[in-house]
Formats: C-alpha cells, structure tokens, sequence
C-alpha cells in the first residue's frame, strides 16, 4: 500500500533565491558540535529552492552529527501539518553520528508527492540526544498530526522541548517550491484626474495616464507632471502576481506671478498699485505678469508715480527717495546787494535739513554753495534778524533755521547745523 503525502506551506511571493519564511522553531543557543541537517533531493547542498512540478516524486534526506533522534515534519500552506518521520510506516527514528537516512527509502511502503496548489513548501527536522514525547502532535499509528497550524506546532514543540538541556535539540529546514515559480513580476495600474498627465517611475518617463505597467517586484516613487498642476509624488510597492492601482488627483497649480519690490526715503510711504493701496514701504507684492501704475504718497511729501511691468518669476524692484514739499512763497524781487547791518557766520558750516545736507561757505558778504550739481555764489541782499543771500534763481535764508529756495521752490527747510 503506498501512502501518498502533499508538502505545502504557505505562498509568500517570493522567488527562488530569496528570503524564506522565518524558522518555527529555532535553539537560541545550539549547542557547538551538535547538528541537524534535511535537504531535498533536487538541493542537497540547500543553495537554492528547487521547483517540483505536481504529481513528481520528492525524497527528504537528514543526518546528523551526533547520536540523535530526529522528527520531521511538513507544514503546509492551509496549516495542516502531516509527520514524514516518525510516520505509520517507518518508527525508528534514531541515527548514529554522520548517517544519511533519506525518506521513503528504499522497498518503503509510501511514497511523498508534491501536489497542488502551487507554493513554497518546507521541511522542519528537529534532533534531540533524547527521545520525545510527541503524542499530543502526532498519531503515529495513523500517520495523522493532532493539530494544525505552523504557530501551533512551534508552540506544541516547544513545551516538548523545554525540559530538555539547550545543548540537547537543535533544529533545521529545507525548503522547495510545489508546482510552479511564484510571478516574476506585478502590475501598475495609474490613473489620475485630469488624465493625460506626464508618468514618471524612479525618474524615467515611462506614458501617460490611464497607463498599465508590468514591473519587477520592489519599492517606486511615482511622479506625476501636467501643465496647469502642482507636481504629484506617491511610493508604491509592486508585488509578484498581484496588481497595484493607484487613482491620483492631481492639484491645479496658482497662476504665475512675479515680485515687485518697493521701498522709500523715507520709508512708511503709502504704496498703490492702479488704484488700490497695498501697504507701505518698504513693501514687497506677488503680482499677476503685466503692466501696473504705482504711486507713493507721504504727508510732507510730493507724490510719485511710475508704471512697472511685472514678468511671471522675476523680480522688479522700486526703490525712490520721495521730494519734501513746503507752502509756495513768492519770488524774491532782485536787490541791490546792501552790507549787512549785523555780523554774519563765516568759514564753511554744514547744514542738516528736511530734504537734504547743504554745505555753505560764508565768504564775507556773499556765500558759496553746491546745489543742481554746481557751485553757485549768492550775494547777501538783506540783513537783520534774518540774512537773506540771493543771485535770483538760488536764495539762501537764514534766521533761526535756514532754508534753501531754488527757482522759486523750497528745496531744503528746517535746516540746522
């Protein structure tokens, strides 16, 4: 009577080569000298993870390195859990130091065969310098485990176990996928709103959306570019055989502006811009490319205006130093230039005044000064409480404070040394 054994473990998507599920149970301190090993005979070095096809004959190889009894197990991916060692047909279990005992064996009764569903199946050997006590896992009269589960079988193994020395059991695993290779690769599925945008994978253009990708298992960052929408990033995870949908919206980017930039002497003039005050210097605005009137206004202070083109991504920068104002006074009538009736200053005094500096040189009867880019030398026409010097187009007045009429305008007032 043959007996006919399935291997499966739970389908991870993982390809041949890669990591493999993590051990049930494991000696956190094996002992040095002492090992187990099981294999499979299309892997006896146990490098690779080799595929049968269902319905193909498997044989399970172990040794060890000391005296031990061994007990191999199957765990399959619906977590059923079928004994390979000790089974119905085979009980003697015990091995001597470096013998190979491969399973079934020669004139067995039984037979193992992979079948279906495809998967990644494994092998768990276990070896102990002691026998034990394995009922509550297995019926070894009818070839049949007592639980099911791999987290049940790791917790069952280990409350056998654990009265043992940690130098007396030590454990291993083979492994072997059942039918066939898990996908090699996944597939992208993207969307987005609006469509028709720009997609890039990793940085490499690779369509438009809606687009539908196969791609290699791994980690991407996905990028998403459309005229008239902000930039969309996103990482996905491609998985073997399964597909990935991502459905992205994208956000319509603001309209392009440029910077005007405005500043004053003095500073905390009011700042329109056609029209509508924005603030006051200095002041810095974000504005729609195109043409704009700009006008500064401060008390004391003659209005400024200008236009100013804006361009989308530059900046365009203001900077005006505002002209005091003073009441009109009339024109001072030409004089005959007369001495003066009290002392003047001499030598050359600066003068600090609203709307500027003014260095002036008292020369005797007259006073040289530098304004409008020249030297202009003005003759004293009037003395008393006030010294007025005049040539007709500059008048300089000086009382308690000075100032300075150029052309008949105040130029400079509240001047002060």
């Amino acid at each position: 009577m043959h007996r006919l054994l399935s291997l499966l473990v739970l389908l991870l998507g993982l390809a041949a080569g890669q990591v493999r599920p993590q051990g049930i149970i494991v000696n956190p301190t094996p002992p040095p000298g002492f090992q187990v090993r099981v294999w499979v005979d299309k892997d006896p070095s146990k490098t690779g993870n080799p595929v049968y096809r269902f319905g193909e004959p498997i044989f399970i190889s172990v040794s060890v390195t000391q005296p031990a009894y061994v007990y191999l197990f199957s765990v399959r991916a619906t977590g059923e859990i079928n004994p390979i060692l000790p089974n119905a047909f085979e009980q003697q279990n015990f091995l001597q130091a470096g013998e190979v005992r491969t399973f079934p064996g020669p004139g067995a009764r039984y037979r193992f065969t992979v079948e279906g569903p495809a998967g990644q199946d494994r092998v768990l050997a276990v070896a102990s310098r002691r026998p034990l006590d394995v009922s509550e896992i297995i019926d070894i009269q009818t070839g049949r485990a007592r639980l099911q589960g791999a987290d049940n079988l790791a917790r069952a193994l280990s409350i056998v176990v654990t009265p043992l020395p940690s130098a007396d059991w030590v454990t291993d695993e083979a492994y072997f996928i059942a039918g066939q290779l898990p996908p090699a690769t996944g597939t992208l599925v993207v969307r987005s709103s609006p469509s028709g945008a720009q997609v890039l994978i990793d940085g490499r253009v690779v369509g438009t959306t809606p687009l539908v990708l196969e791609l290699q298992p791994g980690s991407y960052q996905l990028e998403l570019r459309r005229s008239g929408f902000d930039p969309l990033r996103a990482g996905f995870t491609i998985r073997p055989g399964q597909t990935t949908e991502l459905s992205l919206t994208l956000t319509a980017s603001p309209p392009p502006t440029g910077i005007l930039a405005v500043d004053s002497t003095p500073r905390g003039a009011e700042v329109l811009v056609d029209g509508r005050v924005l603030g006051t210097t200095p002041l810095s605005l974000a504005l729609s490319p195109g043409s704009y009137t700009v006008e500064l206004r401060r008390s004391g202070y003659s209005p400024f205006r200008t236009r100013v083109s804006i361009q989308a991504g530059r900046t365009t920068r203001l900077s005006i130093s505002l002209a005091a104002v003073a009441p009109p006074i009339q024109p001072t009538p030409p004089v005959q230039p007369v001495q003066p009736v009290q002392p003047a200053p001499s030598g050359s005094l600066t003068y600090t005044c609203q709307g500027g500096t003014l260095v002036v040189n008292y020369l005797g009867s007259q006073v040289r000064i530098f304004y409008d880019g020249a030297f202009h030398t003005l003759p004293l026409v009037r003395s008393g409480p006030e010294q007025v010097y005049s040539n007709g187009t500059y008048t300089w007045e000086l009382g308690p404070v000075g100032r300075l009429i150029a052309r008949g305008q105040v130029v400079l007032y509240d001047c002060r040394i």
